[in-house]
C-alpha cells in the first residue's frame, strides 16, 4: 500500500463522534429555547407596556379609567375602548356600538387579531375566533354576592335597562387611586383555552363552583376552586372584544398566579362572579402592568396579603417591592 494512501473513519470513531455532537445538541437545545422564552417574555412585557401607556393617554382624554364592562347589549371590553391609543382608530371606528361585540355586525372586530392583546408564549387556540387575547384587566377582590363594589382599578357602568344594583361603581380616575398608581395593577395575563371540555388541562381551563360558592371567605372560595374538577368553559381568552370575565374582561386577584381559575354562582361567564386569576407561560411567575405605566414580574412565591393588596385602589396597604 502506498504511504501517502488516505486512511478512513473506523465506525467506532464516526460513532464518537456522533455521540458528542448529540451531546453538544442536547446542551446547546434548553439554551436556545431559554432565549427564545426570553425573546417571548420581553415581547410581553412590552405588550403589557402598551397597555399601560394607553390608559394614561385614555385617562388624559376622559378623565376616568375606561370601564371593565357597559352593560349587556354593550358588551365591550376595557380593550375596546383602548384601541385609538394603541394605534388603532381605524379599528376602533369600524364598531357598531348599538350591538353586541359578537354581533353580525361586528364580525369584523370580532375576528381580528391584535398582536398587543397576546402574549406570545401562550401558543393556545381557545376558539374559532382569530380575535383572542391573554390579557384582562384587574377588578380587584370583589365579589358580586351582597352588592359588593369593584375594590380594583376598574368599574361597570349600569345600562338603562338594567338595575342600579348591577352598577359596581363609582366611576375611577386617577384620584380614586389612594394606594398609588405605581401599587396598584390595572392589567395582568393568564393562559388561554384550548377549546376542549373533555380533558382538564388544568391553568388553561375555568372550573365551577355553583351558587353555593356565594356566601363563602374569600380565602375558602379560593380553596374550594383549587379542588374543583366541574369544567365550566374551555375558551378562555376567546376574545378580546367581550367584557365577560375568562372571556376577554377581567380578573381577580383572590387566587395568586398560576393557579386554577373558576366561576361561581348559578350562570356562566360573567363580568364580576370571577376567582379567575392571573397565569402564564413565563417560568416562576406572572406579568403584571401598573397604573403608573410600569411593569413587573410577580413570582407565584408572592405571599396573598402582597398579591391581594397589588390588586386594590385604596386598601391602604404599604407594599414592600422586594415582596414580590
Amino acid at each position: 500500500m502506498p504511504s501517502n494512501a488516505r486512511r478512513g473513519f473506523t465506525l467506532i470513531e464516526l460513532l464518537v463522534v456522533i455521540a458528542i455532537i448529540a451531546v453538544l445538541i442536547a446542551l446547546l437545545l434548553p439554551a436556545v429555547q431559554a432565549a427564545r422564552e426570553a425573546a417571548r417574555r420581553s415581547q410581553c412585557t412590552n405588550n403589557l407596556k402598551q397597555l399601560g401607556l394607553a390608559i394614561q393617554n385614555y385617562h388624559d382624554v376622559n378623565q376616568a379609567i375606561p370601564p371593565t364592562a357597559s352593560g349587556v347589549t354593550n358588551n365591550f371590553s376595557m380593550k375596546v375602548r383602548l384601541l385609538p391609543f394603541i394605534e388603532q382608530a381605524p379599528l376602533y371606528n369600524s364598531i357598531n356600538m348599538y350591538f353586541s361585540a359578537s354581533h353580525a355586525n361586528n364580525t369584523t372586530i370580532y375576528h381580528t387579531k391584535v398582536n398587543v392583546f397576546e402574549c406570545p408564549s401562550d401558543g393556545n387556540k381557545p376558539s374559532d375566533v382569530t380575535g383572542t387575547t391573554t390579557y384582562p384587566n384587574n377588578i380587584g377582590l370583589a365579589r358580586a354576592n351582597n352588592g359588593e363594589k369593584f375594590d380594583g382599578p376598574a368599574y361597570k357602568m349600569v345600562a338603562s335597562n338594567m338595575p342600579a344594583a348591577e352598577f359596581r361603581g363609582p366611576v375611577i380616575n386617577f384620584a380614586s387611586i389612594a394606594d398609588g398608581l405605581s401599587s396598584t395593577v390595572i392589567f395582568s395575563e393568564f393562559i388561554r383555552g384550548k377549546n376542549s371540555g373533555t380533558t382538564k388541562h388544568g391553568l388553561d381551563q375555568i372550573y365551577s363552583l355553583g351558587a353555593a360558592a356565594e356566601p363563602m371567605p374569600t380565602l375558602q372560595i379560593h380553596q374550594l376552586c383549587q379542588t374543583s374538577t366541574d369544567i365550566k368553559d374551555p375558551q378562555k381568552g376567546a376574545a378580546w372584544t367581550v367584557q365577560d370575565c375568562g372571556r376577554g374582561g377581567g380578573y381577580s386577584h383572590i387566587t395568586p398566579p398560576n393557579t386554577k381559575g373558576c366561576w361561581y354562582g348559578t350562570g356562566g361567564s360573567n363580568t364580576d362572579r370571577t376567582i379567575v386569576g392571573a397565569s402564564s407561560r413565563h417560568p416562576g411567575g406572572v406579568n403584571v402592568a401598573m397604573l403608573d405605566g410600569s411593569v413587573k414580574f410577580v413570582k407565584d412565591s408572592v405571599s396573598l396579603p402582597t398579591w391581594w393588596a397589588l390588586s386594590t385602589r385604596d386598601g391602604e396597604e404599604v407594599i414592600d417591592a422586594s415582596s414580590y
